[in-house]
């Protein structure tokens, strides 16, 4: 029975092909937008849950919190690391760390900090930067570039490719970090006084002298960074803080969990139009392959005629067609699926850029689920017209 179907699709192959053109599109459209939601929702609830303030100049809230925690955005400007020393001697502070940015390596950004920053992320080889011009790299980093430990990394000024190359003050990488599959593989991370020190332009020059590296060293001493992360040691604390350091109208204090709250119910929204329009065209799908169904039944009657004719049971023949249309259902959803790892895969390099990992291997259970709706969809109205076929036969079994 089975390789009897086959010979009956071989024998329609373009409508079948079409069919499953249908369906491959809406269902891997529903899964698509559903790994996305949920990949970005987690990304979002992974990073945002350590620091419960962010200090930075006036502007954006949500410029700040992306530039921060996703390395994503321009930064605002800068502040005075003067924040960052007083903060960092204040009791109510758990911890405190600086953040900078402004130069980058072919494109991935070059975050200036402490090691405090990488906190909680696992370096798989090597150890964290400490001496200048030392740097830890992220593992999309280390695997695009070919970048292994001792390798020298000529980093340009900007955010952008194609800046102003600091060939004077090249860095070496000391780490490399496991990977996460978050935003923290696609970044280079050193000192808050590396970044000073690149931008020194006497330092550009040449450092090596003795009178012009104690120029240098005096010049660290008093550079301005992006934003400082903080974590206070109770919410008492935190309210204090906040409210003290909300009054400076230069700075801008935010909850980076709140913040990407907001941005969240925006993502969701978003989330739930694509979910509305995948339904609409699932339900649009029904229709088009109940239609193609009918037209092919039809077009099988004589078919089924001449089967009934030389005594093959209607109910093997409803056999055949559900088995063929069960094929074109479980080819159509494998497909559907694939077709949605493929675009996770190409959209990766382009959503990095943004601050967003996505891991095409990444699987939640509501995906199958999913498939198994589609293939039932693709299935059901073959189950139908066989059975309304076999109460109107009128020949006997």
């Amino acid at each position: 029975m089975l390789k009897f179907a086959l010979k009956n699709m071989a024998i329609k192959k373009t409508k079948i092909i079409l069919i499953v053109i249908s369906i491959v599109i809406s269902a891997s459209v529903a899964i698509l937008a559903y790994n996305i939601s949920e990949q970005v929702d987690d990304g979002f609830k992974t990073t945002a849950g350590y620091y419960d303030m962010i200090i930075g100049p006036s502007g954006s809230s949500t410029q700040l919190v992306m530039n921060t925690m996703f390395f994503t955005e321009a930064p605002l400007g800068t502040i005075s690391y003067e924040y960052f020393e007083t903060l960092e001697q204040d009791t109510r502070i758990n911890k405190v760390v600086p953040f900078t940015m402004g130069d980058s390596y072919n494109g991935a950004k070059i975050v200036g900090t402490t090691p405090d920053f990488l906190e909680g992320k696992e370096i798989e080889e090597g150890k964290t930067f400490a001496a200048p011009f030392e740097a830890v790299i992220g593992a999309g980093v280390a695997k695009k570039y070919g970048l292994t430990l001792g390798s020298e990394m000529i980093t340009s000024h900007g955010l952008a490719e194609g800046g102003h190359a600091h060939e004077a003050n090249p860095f070496v990488v000391v780490g490399i970090l496991e990977e996460t599959k978050t935003a923290y593989d696609n970044v280079v991370f050193t000192s808050v006084k590396t970044v000073w020190s690149t931008h020194d332009h006497g330092a550009e020059e040449n450092h090596e002298e003795e009178g012009e590296h104690e120029e240098h060293e005096e010049h660290e001493e008093h550079g301005d960074i992006c934003a400082i992360l903080v974590k206070t040691k109770s919410f008492n604390y935190y309210n204090q803080v906040k409210t003290e350091y909300s009054k400076n109208g230069a700075l801008l204090v935010v909850n980076p969990s709140e913040v990407l709250r907001e941005v969240m119910e925006n993502v969701d929204l978003s989330s739930k139009i694509v979910y509305i329009l995948c339904v609409i065209i699932l339900i649009m799908n029904i229709f088009v392959i109940s239609v193609i169904t009918l037209l092919n039944m039809y077009d099988s009657k004589k078919e089924i005629s001449l089967m009934r004719l030389i005594g093959v049971s209607m109910g093997k023949i409803n056999l055949l067609y559900i088995i063929q249309n069960g094929f074109i259902g479980l080819l159509s959803t494998l497909l559907a699926f694939l077709a949605s790892r493929g675009c996770l895969l190409l959209m990766g390099e382009f959503v990095a850029s943004m601050g967003i990992v996505l891991d095409w291997a990444q699987i939640y259970a509501f995906e199958i689920v999913i498939m198994a709706i589609v293939f039932i969809i693709s299935v059901l109205p073959t189950v139908v017209c066989t059975l309304n076929m076999s109460r109107k036969d009128g020949i006997s079994e």
